[in-house]
């Protein structure tokens, strides 16, 4: 309106008559036929102006009189010709009229036209990658999608954004960066894609990570563009300021998993231990981050969580979480990380790092404890760390499922004769005597099958495993001894139901049952063999590799007294320690057992065994006090050997003549 009342105000320029066009006061109002030229806005004191035809009309005959009059007091022109000056007039001043208005937009409606169309477009994000990074900035390709641009085609020349934070109450916060723009074309009244591969030249590593860790939490944030640009439409330029709020869509990491899980090495020196694996997992979001290159992140690791009693989805609520309960247990490598929209894949190493202190000892042994129970666990993942581009530090919190190794540590177990009922002498190597079964000399138990759920072989000692039935079950038997060939009724007793099996550890010994085993021994046969007896550490392959060794086996603490309701605790055979060195229920508990699945038409015991034991990866160790594992339902299969328990004198007729004799019909089981 400004703009136009200085333009009328210069008309005296022009030829006389023009400034009479304008209508006056009185003829103002023109109601139907009217068109506005400038309608008056909010506030105005001034009535709005009105262009008419018929006005024009007027004022151009009204400009045309003098020339006409003056032409007839000459004598130059009749009154007939008055219409023909009259209409060459017009033909005169219309071009001329034309042109003012046409200047009068050029100068001033034009700018505000384009700039409330620019006020009025929103953009949206189409996508849009991140990456690579380095310390002063990031690469950026981005898709934005325009629309309501306008009516009219136009270029937008190149131009700086500043990129904002969002801010409550405030037009934009914090500066993150600024990023350049090319030269894009706008179409008319349909969407524009514009697109660029440009820096992001962060201004603060503060405002950075502000902005972008919503988006990685999978929470959805606006931030704010700002800049001016310049415009060129209709032949012009026009200068404009952009203000937009462009919505930045969450990045969901979904399902995201850590399979195929193996120990790598070990250092006791700097007290880490390497773990390889392979995580996946599917994104929905259009923003992506490409070529980032390595990237550390810190794992914590919440121990009352993962506890396998907690539900699953309990387990991932409350480990998913930083807490004072969380325990940073090391850092996670990604050698070449990338979030891409749909299914992803990484490697990734895992460093459990010893030397954080007495708590993530505790932690990493709770860790691997579970993975070799195969129970599933959450990994809380919180980075990145150290990187090179500082304002990357931190703008992520993730979980990571990590699964159970597929098969248990223990795959199954036998119990034989040898092994169960006779047992083997630990400083001969020979099956023990009958009258030299005192613990420490001879050692019973069960040979025991397992590999390492890895590429690598494992090393374990100390091992203190409780094993447990499936069910507790009871029963009465009767021992009989053979003097001759007569039988004579020996003892009878009753076992309350217990669920408790025995109670298995690794003791020099273990590899009497297997002459062949040779750990790094002695090239001296007579060496060998004393180190072999000597040795009480198990050497697991790695997979597929399945190894065997075996278990000494005693009563778990407090189960004498819980299955023998008449007290008697001491050794079953006449009270003598050299001949049995264990209470009648314990002594019989392995051939009851398998009597009592053997009735059930099963031909192995499922046990669940739960335990601790030292793990050691090179010259890297965890503690049996950090490290227990449990296993589930480990198959015990048993010879007809166990059913029919006989024990005797080794060789010789008189071993044939004298023997102790328990078999499955000497067991009575309460009815079902």
């Amino acid at each position: 309106r400004k703009a136009l009342r200085q333009s009328f105000g210069r008309l005296p320029l022009l030829p006389a008559g023009l400034r009479h066009m304008l209508p006056t006061a009185a003829e103002r109002g023109f109601a139907a036929a009217d068109v506005p030229l400038v309608t008056a806005q909010s506030g105005d004191s001034a009535p709005p102006r009105r262009f008419s035809f018929a006005i024009v009309q007027a004022k151009l005959s009204r400009c045309a009189t003098p020339f006409v009059a003056g032409a007839q007091a000459a004598g130059r022109c009749s009154s007939r010709c008055s219409l023909k000056r009259r209409t060459a007039c017009c033909l005169v001043l219309t071009p001329v009229i034309s042109l003012a208005l046409a200047l009068t937009l050029a100068l001033a409606v034009l700018p505000l036209c384009v700039q409330m169309f620019m006020d009025a477009a929103t953009i949206s994000l189409v996508n849009c990658s991140l990456g690579p990074a380095d310390a002063t900035g990031i690469d950026v390709a981005i898709a934005l999608r325009l629309d309501n641009g306008g009516p009219v085609a136009a270029t937008i020349r190149a131009f700086d954004a500043v990129l904002h934070t969002q801010a409550d109450g405030a037009e934009a916060g914090a500066e993150i960066g600024r990023l350049s723009f090319p030269t894009l074309p706008m179409a008319a009244s349909a969407p524009t894609l514009l697109s660029t591969t440009s820096r992001l030249r962060v201004s603060s590593a503060a405002a950075f990570r502000a902005a972008t860790a919503p988006l990685l939490r999978g929470e959805a944030s606006e931030w704010v563009v700002r800049g001016e640009a310049t415009v060129q439409v209709l032949g012009r330029s026009v200068r404009v300021r952009l203000r937009k709020r462009l919505r930045m869509p969450a990045t969901r990491m979904e399902e995201m998993r850590a399979t195929d899980v193996s120990i790598e090495r070990g250092d006791n020196a700097t007290g880490v231990l390497t773990v390889a694996s392979r995580v996946s997992f599917f994104s929905r979001s259009s923003l992506e981050l490409v070529q980032m290159g390595a990237l550390r992140v810190h794992a914590y690791y919440d121990a009352g969580a993962n506890d396998p009693a907690v539900p699953a989805a309990e387990r991932r609520a409350r480990a998913g979480r930083l807490s004072s309960s969380s325990v940073r247990v090391g850092t996670v490598l990604l050698p070449n990380y990338e979030l891409r929209a749909g299914y992803n894949e990484l490697e990734e190493q895992i460093h459990f790092d010893q030397s954080l202190g007495v708590e993530a000892q505790e932690a990493i042994g709770h860790f691997f404890g579970r993975w070799l129970s195969g129970y599933e666990q959450t990994l809380l993942c919180v980075g990145p760390v150290g990187n090179e581009a500082a304002f990357l530090d931190n703008i992520s919190v993730t979980t990571t499922e990590v699964l159970g190794v597929p098969t248990p540590l223990f795959t199954g177990g036998l119990m034989a004769e040898e092994h169960t009922v006779r047992g083997w002498d630990v400083t001969t190597g020979a099956s023990c005597d009958t009258f030299q079964q005192q613990t420490g000399r001879c050692v019973k138990g069960a040979v025991v099958y397992g590999k390492a759920p890895g590429r690598r072989s494992l090393l374990f000692r100390d091992l203190v495993y409780d094993a447990f039935f499936d069910a507790p079950f009871e029963y009465s038997a009767t021992m009989r001894v053979h003097a001759g060939p007569l039988p004579i009724k020996f003892a009878s007793f009753a076992c309350r139901p217990s669920d408790k099996f025995a109670r298995l550890r690794s003791v020099p010994g273990m590899w009497a049952f297997a002459p062949g085993h040779n750990h790094s021994y002695s090239p001296d046969p007579a060496v060998a063999q004393r180190q072999r007896l000597a040795d009480s550490t198990v050497v697991l392959e790695g997979r597929p590799t399945e190894g065997a060794f075996f278990l000494a086996a005693e009563p778990q603490p407090g189960q004498a007294n819980e299955t023998d309701p008449s007290g008697r605790t001491g050794p079953c055979v006449l009270g003598l320690k050299d001949v049995d060195p264990f209470d009648c229920c314990f002594t019989t508990r392995f051939t009851a057992a398998a009597c009592y699945y053997q009735a059930r038409g099963e031909d192995s015991i499922p046990i669940t065994a739960s335990g601790n034991a030292t793990l050691v990866v090179d010259d890297w160790e965890l503690p049996a006090a950090n490290f227990g594992a449990t296993i589930a339902r480990v198959p015990i299969g048993f010879t007809s050997a166990l059913t029919d328990f006989r024990v005797g004198i080794n060789g010789g007729p008189l071993g044939r003549q004298f023997f102790l004799e328990f078999t499955c019909e000497d067991i009575a089981f309460p009815p079902a």
